[in-house]
Formats: C-alpha cells, sequence, structure tokens
C-alpha cells in the first residue's frame, strides 16, 4: 500500500488555485476577505491547518498556501465574532472556500450558481435524511 500511496502522491496535478497574482488588488482583498471569514468560522489558530487541509487536496498550490500563510500573519479577529465551535468547518463553510478559490481564479460566480448549489446541497440532505434517517 505505502508503493500505491507514494506513486498516488508523485502525480501531482496543478492545484486549483495556484497564485494569488501580488500586482491584482481585487485578488488580494478577496483573498483577506476569505481568511478573514475561515478566522470567524474556525479560530485565527486553526486555519493554518484549514489551509493545509486544501494543499493536501490539490485545492492550493505552494505559492497560494505560502502567500495566505504570509497574509494570515497580519489578521487579528475580535474574539466576539468568532462562531463558537470546535475550531473545525462544516461542508458549507468548505463550499464558500472553493466558491473563494473559484473567484481568486478570475471566475465569476452567479446568483444562479449559487441558487443551483443551494438546491443540490438541500436535494442531497433530503436524501439523506429519508435514507438513513437523520
Amino acid at each position: 500500500m505505502d508503493g500505491l500511496a507514494s506513486t498516488i502522491l508523485e502525480v501531482h496535478k496543478p492545484a486549483k488555485l495556484e497564485d494569488i497574482p501580488d500586482e491584482d488588488p481585487i485578488a488580494i482583498i478577496l483573498a483577506l476577505k476569505w481568511l478573514e471569514y475561515l478566522c470567524e468560522r474556525a479560530g485565527v489558530e486553526n486555519v493554518s491547518d484549514i489551509l493545509d487541509f486544501y494543499y493536501m487536496l490539490g485545492w492550493l498550490g505552494d505559492k497560494a498556501l505560502a502567500k495566505l500563510l504570509k497574509f494570515l500573519k497580519g489578521i487579528k479577529v475580535d474574539e466576539e465574532n468568532v462562531v463558537e465551535g470546535s475550531g473545525k468547518l462544516n461542508i458549507t463553510d468548505h463550499i464558500i472556500s472553493l466558491l473563494f478559490i473559484e473567484r481568486l481564479n478570475g471566475k465569476k460566480i452567479s446568483a444562479e450558481l449559487l441558487d443551483k448549489i443551494e438546491w443540490e446541497l438541500r436535494k442531497i440532505k433530503k436524501g439523506a435524511e429519508q435514507f438513513y434517517g437523520i
């Protein structure tokens, strides 16, 4: 199994977000707003672990991760704005992170797309409730 795992890890596809352009103020603002969102949802001390998780998923590349961690050093969030919890994100939070990543890649996120995602999530949740009794 170790050989297979190392082979899989060696095949390194480009990440969804390879870099955050230094010369694009809109991208930097979006990155900071995303970090603020993550800090408020999980606490500043947990965001680096979350970014590392996204890196392992292939959502972030080396350069994007390094810049986000650099930006994170300068962020302070009032404790009253942090959502109480375990310091982990729920599925909706990860979807929002993926939308931030797509927007940082220059893709427009329309209200139509957001409605479609919300509809799909409700459909999945309803199916889970019926199938698993939750």
